[in-house]
């Protein structure tokens, strides 16, 4: 079975998945918002999605790696990396303690803050040339962009808040 969404916020992201699979069906692969899913025993798994720091590594090796403490690399896109371990060998969390979860809601937020910027840059560059053209078609897409930045812009915020949350656990 294949399901389009686009997700902007991994916490949101991994819910549905893991909603997925409770409901017996277990992610296949992902491309571009394209998620595969094919059947399961409903809860088999339990999902986790990462950002990597830096992908310049070795698949094979992260992928070893993982293997070793049963966990299974389902999909990967650029540095978003999809990942499973089957419940019954027990609880998988990725990131325990309050310090790496505000370590990983900062790579998260610089991560789409760069692409927030390129997107603010698009949107200006395309609101210049509809103004200058006045042809409808380039409304559209200058509007489109924009939903882009102000999608961008509300999970960039929502990782700050989560930051601000943690750091006042401690």
């Amino acid at each position: 079975m294949k399901k389009i969404r686009l997700y902007l916020d991994k916490d949101e992201e991994q819910v549905w998945i893991q909603e997925m699979a409770n409901k017996g069906w277990a992610l296949k692969s992902f491309c571009l918002g394209v998620y595969t899913f094919e059947p399961c025993e409903a809860g088999e798994y339990i999902y986790q999605i990462d950002l990597l720091d830096n992908w310049q590594g070795n698949k094979e090796n992260f992928a070893d790696f993982m293997n070793e403490m049963n966990i299974e690399v389902v999909a990967q896109w650029y540095r978003w990396v999809f990942l499973r371990k089957r419940a019954e060998d027990g609880p998988f969390e990725m990131y325990t303690d309050r310090e790496s979860k505000i370590e990983q809601y900062k790579r998260i937020k610089k991560f789409l803050t760069i692409g927030l910027v390129v997107e603010i840059i698009c949107f200006w560059v395309e609101l210049s040339v509809a103004i200058g053209a006045g042809v409808l078609e380039l409304w559209g897409v200058t509007a489109l962009i924009g939903m882009i930045v102000l999608g961008l812009l509300r999970v960039v915020w929502k990782c700050q808040w989560k930051i601000e949350q943690l750091q006042q656990e401690g």
